[in-house]
């Protein structure tokens, strides 16, 4: 499947834009600049190697490189003949699992609280 590149570039450009005009209004501080343009993909399409620091190591909430890196060695849960495996995949559906219901609920909430707003 190959890229739009002239979509890529586009959107990319439009980000970058947006960012300079909140970096120049002040709502932006330069190393917050920095590091969200550090994390957009390359204009190639190509993903962005930078991680945020928040998210590196050991409490990282979600990497795909990582996890198909780790899928490839059988040491590793996350490799499909590894015995821990199910486990694995497990811990994992129910995690997204977590995350479908909180934010299926968010938005409800957010519905919720929009609809009463109206009828004000």
């Amino acid at each position: 499947m190959g890229y739009d590149q002239a979509g890529i570039t586009r959107s990319l450009n439009a980000i970058q834009n947006e960012l300079q005009y909140l970096a120049s209004q002040g709502v932006l501080a330069p190393p917050q600049q920095q590091s969200i343009l550090a994390q957009l993909p390359r204009p190639d399409g190509q993903p962005a190697q930078y991680i945020d620091p928040r998210y590196a190591g050991e409490n990282q909430l979600f990497n795909p490189a990582l996890i198909a890196q780790q899928a490839q060695d059988p040491n590793n849960p996350a490799h499909p003949q590894n015995p821990k495996h199910h486990e694995w995949a497990g811990k994992l559906a129910h995690k997204f699992g977590n995350a479908a219901v909180y934010g299926a609920g968010a938005t409800f909430g957010a519905d919720l609280v929009n609809d009463v707003m109206r009828k004000f």
